[in-house]
């Protein structure tokens, strides 16, 4: 077992039960949490049964919950690094290169292997059948996903919004109904204006589905969450992991929903796709 928890518990998520696999993941998304929730806390939030966290806590190594809320303070109170691609100060230019392009790799490896394809899957469901579809995101981040979401919908002949403005989001919510569909993205799933969206809109009875990471309020309140895993890539040096994180997502679920359409959307899309080209060439003399 290595002093340092974190990195473990990632190695081991892939070999894990089902039930503990959960566990982990909820330890991995809120580790502050995690250090001082209690066994039914932990359970309650993972959607598990207490004797599964115990089991969680033996298959990372460590005897009790006790002990290994301990060994994870530990390790944190001593600043261990658990990135798999460290940044450091110091580094020049070359080995930023290598160092950002390991990261972004990391990170698309990660979405890879732990992105549901069922819960994909009932996502471009609702999206392809949806009447409109209303993108909401926060911020540098899940704003600019939310917008390349809503264009991504819109070459698919998908009536479709986006908004990053609080006031917006929670207006448009109001606007929805059962036949329309929130796509709800934020990356910490705390974000207040884009909960209190989701509220408004299931009020509605619209569809939620919402992009976030997991063990996150936001993916627990959605009707289908897409969760993205807490990746050790993603670090305060590069942020713009995250965001492709994200953007990689959006283009699976686009790609599924284009399936879902074909072929009058496709040719709908290809036609468009000609005539822009053909209104942006130089003009011929």
């Amino acid at each position: 077992m290595s002093d340092n928890l974190i990195p473990a518990i990632r190695g081991a998520l892939d070999k894990l039960r089902p039930a503990e696999r959960k566990v982990g993941e909820v330890v991995l998304a809120d580790l502050d949490f995690a250090i001082h929730a209690s066994i039914s806390e932990l359970a309650a939030r993972a959607g598990v049964s207490e004797p599964s966290v115990t089991r969680f806590c033996r298959a990372v190594g460590c005897e009790s919950l006790r002990q290994f809320k301990v060994q994870l303070a530990h390790g944190l109170a001593a600043g261990v690094p658990y990135q798999a691609v460290t940044i450091d100060k110091d580094d020049d230019a070359a080995t930023l290169v290598h160092k950002v392009c390991d990261s972004i790799s990391v990170a698309l490896q990660d979405v890879r292997e732990r992105t549901d394809p069922a819960a994909l899957d009932a996502a471009a469901a609702l999206i392809a059948g949806a009447r409109r579809v209303c993108c909401i995101g926060v911020g540098s981040g899940s704003g600019v996903v939310a917008q390349d979401a809503f264009l991504r919908f819109l070459r698919l002949d998908i009536a479709a919004t986006a908004h990053s403005d609080g006031h917006l989001q929670r207006l448009a919510a109001g606007m929805l109904d059962s036949s329309d569909v929130l796509l709800a993205i934020s990356l910490s799933g705390r974000s207040p204006e884009v909960n209190d969206s989701v509220r408004i809109a299931k009020q509605q009875g619209a569809r939620v589905i919402a992009l976030t990471q997991v063990g996150t309020p936001l993916g627990w309140d959605a009707h289908v969450p897409l969760l993205l895993p807490p990746s050790s890539a993603a670090t305060p040096y590069s942020p713009g992991v995250s965001r492709l994180m994200q953007l990689t997502v959006i283009d699976m679920l686009a790609i599924a929903v284009a399936l879902r359409r074909q072929p009058e959307v496709l040719e709908k899309a290809r036609r468009a796709k000609a005539e822009l080209e053909r209104t942006q060439s130089p003009r011929r003399a």
